[in-house]
């Protein structure tokens, strides 16, 4: 049962009486009455009284000292001292039971008991001095004189919530309370509940850095011979940066250089260039395009590349008709309206060129229009309405109540005017006076974390300050220390190289094949930082180094040779080698033939014995002979012949146009360069 007593300050402080619980005084020493506790006659100092028992014999041992009760802290109390506190409250008996039962309020007047059982008074005993002691009341002492009663333990009062456990994202609360108001004991019964609460609290979103996570493993060598490379990779998801937390400093990726063997290249042709634009706008002209031996260029003697490096091609225009073009935009109007919306334009002409000879007119439109939006309309801000008052900041003596409101009835557009006016008002409001009870000051900073990486803990400390209980307030209840397990950053760990994989299979059995073993920095991988493995992650090693037979292949047909007679058949060859490659170690030679003839110029003679090609004619001479005379790049006695590589060209290729005997060295896809030609005739 719960026992209110009203106070003087109209504030409520709760006492607990038990039923059939009393206080025994020694004396008939004056109890609470139910105005509140009275001052006791100077000569009752050194009084005692047993309160909060579950009978007369037992109990808290309180003493009366300075005109009040306090509590006996229990270091050093046996008992010789309880058989001197229980002769001087009435009771006679050898054997006292001494106890904990913490949950006193009033001062601690003595510690450190010293009685030898002959004394008659606890105030006589030795004992360091009133009012000196290092105990809190959880330590206040208990005595049982006789009797076998059982003391129930209760529940003490619950702490206040402590700060949540996380400043950012989900944590929670707690509160405790002890079971010691009084605690059990001579087989007393339990407090039955929970001698701790928690509710979940919520901080702000954590700011979380970002940290590597593992290599991947090598890559396999880009390139089985030559030079290549190998890669790795890593990301930065552990964790995942968030809430602004800052990205992995360092590489997300690595490269390492692998030498193997030196290749054999064949050359090859690249792309052939665009067709140049056609030398004539109009009526006829030719076209020109070239390539490279570079996709790729041969090397470690490699081949060269079979065929053409350039060609030409004529091409016809018919007679050129001129279609109209647009020419360009003119500038945008201004905008029809200087505020909200309204529209520019602009036009063109078809004058760049204009269409003629039947040439079409531009396609499309000569006139546009823009929608334009300048600036908007002025707005001036509005204040919304008050929010309601708070409630009192404080729920005894001084405190305030607050209300707001917002510039949003309506928002100042661009260039409006802000509402003019308060935004928040304060009003103050006076409740009642308060009794202090005590209250834990702010925590310490939490100490540096006492390992560097992976975990550790960290520290902090508070003081029942904040205020100092003070009018018979209580003292804090709580904890004054805290630990936290601190997991600062992983620890870096270096990579280190796992055992060598088995040699593969040689992959040839001839012309030095290669085997193969690899390893993986996996024991440990690298991690938080540390270092990959120095070294290679892959060892090749030539097997098989005996020459294999190479069969002889045939390389591409020559050119066919000039005619061996202008007319009246004649005959031409061509030849092949078996180099391509040719046969080794054992290789068989190539099957087939190396000459191939076919006739050529089977067309009649004429009576005059004069057959001149590629535009040349036939001619007399001065000594009366019939001669061709050639033109262009052509020469030789039939005019088959070309005269181009008499020119010098450098690393160009010369073209020489039909038309005008001009030469032209084309290099590749850049701007011909012109030099100077001349007829050339055979006499």
């Amino acid at each position: 049962m719960w026992k209110f007593f009203l106070l003087p300050t109209t504030l409520f402080i709760c006492t607990r009486v038990a039923n059939g619980q009393i206080d025994h005084v020694d004396n008939e020493l004056p109890d609470r009455i139910d105005i509140g506790p009275q001052p006791e006659p100077v000569d009752n100092d050194g009084k005692i009284k047993l309160s909060g028992g579950n009978n007369p014999e037992e109990g808290r041992l309180l003493i009366y000292h300075n005109s009040q009760w306090g509590t006996i802290c229990g270091d050093n109390f046996g008992t010789s001292d309880a058989v001197v506190a229980c002769r001087q409250l009435g009771y006679r008996t050898s054997m006292p039971i001494v106890y904990t039962i913490g949950g006193g309020s009033d001062p601690i007047w003595l510690d450190d008991m010293g009685c030898d059982g002959t004394e008659l008074r606890i105030a006589n005993c030795r004992h360091p001095g009133w009012n000196i002691h290092n105990c809190n009341h959880g330590e206040d002492v208990g005595v049982r004189c006789t009797g076998e009663y059982g003391v129930n333990g209760n529940w003490g009062c619950w702490s206040t919530w402590s700060f949540c456990n996380s400043s950012c994202g989900s944590g929670t609360i707690q509160r405790t309370r002890l079971c010691d108001s009084p605690s059990p004991a001579f087989n007393g019964l339990p407090c039955t509940g929970d001698s701790n609460e928690s509710q979940p609290c919520t901080g702000s979103f954590c700011l979380v850095n970002g940290n590597w996570g593992s290599w991947s493993v090598w890559t396999v060598c880009s390139s089985s011979c030559d030079s290549g490379h190998q890669t790795r990779s890593r990301l930065c998801n552990n964790p995942v940066p968030s809430s602004n937390g800052a990205y992995c400093n360092g590489n997300s990726f690595d490269v390492f250089n692998c030498n193997i063997a030196r290749c054999r290249v064949n050359g090859n042709w690249g792309s052939w260039s665009v067709w140049t634009a056609c030398s004539s706008s109009c009526d006829s002209g030719h076209q020109t395009r070239s390539r490279l031996c570079n996709n790729p260029a041969p090397s470690s003697n490699g081949a060269y590349c079979y065929g053409k490096s350039f060609e030409v091609l004529n091409c016809s225009i018919a007679s050129c008709t001129v279609n109209g073009i647009w020419g360009s935009w003119s500038v945008w109007t201004i905008c029809s309206s200087s505020c909200d919306s309204g529209h520019q334009t602009r036009s063109r002409l078809c004058n760049n060129p204009l269409p003629s000879s039947n040439g079409a007119y531009c396609n499309g439109k000569s006139f546009e229009v823009l929608n334009c939006s300048i600036t908007t309309c002025t707005v001036n801000g509005n204040w919304g309405s008050w929010s309601h008052w708070t409630i009192c900041s404080s729920s005894c003596d001084a405190g305030h109540q607050t209300r707001s409101r917002i510039c949003n009835n309506p928002v100042p557009s661009p260039n409006g005017a802000y509402c003019n006016g308060k935004s928040f008002e304060v009003l103050n409001c006076s409740i009642a006076m308060c009794t202090v009870n005590g209250n834990w000051g702010s925590w310490s900073d939490w100490t540096v974390c006492s390992s560097s990486c992976d975990s550790g803990h960290q520290t902090r400390s508070r003081l029942c300050n904040n205020p100092v209980p003070s009018s018979s307030g209580f003292y804090c209840n709580g904890k004054s220390f805290g630990v936290l397990n601190c997991s600062i950053a992983r620890c870096a760990v270096d990579g280190s190289w796992g055992g060598w994989s088995k040699w593969s299979d040689c992959n040839a059995t001839c012309d030095g094949g290669v085997q193969k073993r690899t390893r993986t920095c996996n024991n440990p991988y690298p991690s938080a930082g540390g270092s990959a493995c120095s070294g290679m992650a892959d060892q090749i090693l030539i097997c098989a180094e005996s020459d294999c037979p190479v069969l002889g292949a045939w390389s591409e047909w020559g050119v066919w040779s000039l005619c061996s007679t202008s007319c009246g058949s004649g005959n031409r060859t061509r030849n092949r080698l078996c180099d391509n490659p040719p046969p080794s170690h054992g290789g068989e030679y190539c099957n087939g033939k190396t000459l191939d003839t076919d006739t050529c110029n089977t067309h009649e003679c004429p009576t005059d014995n004069c057959l001149c090609f590629n535009g040349g004619k036939c001619v007399t001479s001065n000594d009366g002979k019939v001669v061709c005379d050639c033109i262009g790049q052509w020469t030789g006695e039939f005019c088959l012949e070309s005269q181009c590589m008499t020119y010098d060209c450098g690393f160009g290729n010369c073209l020489v146009e039909p038309m005008n005997g001009t030469a032209q060295c084309v290099c590749g896809n850049k701007q011909p360069t012109y030099c100077t030609g001349k007829r050339i005739r055979f006499k």
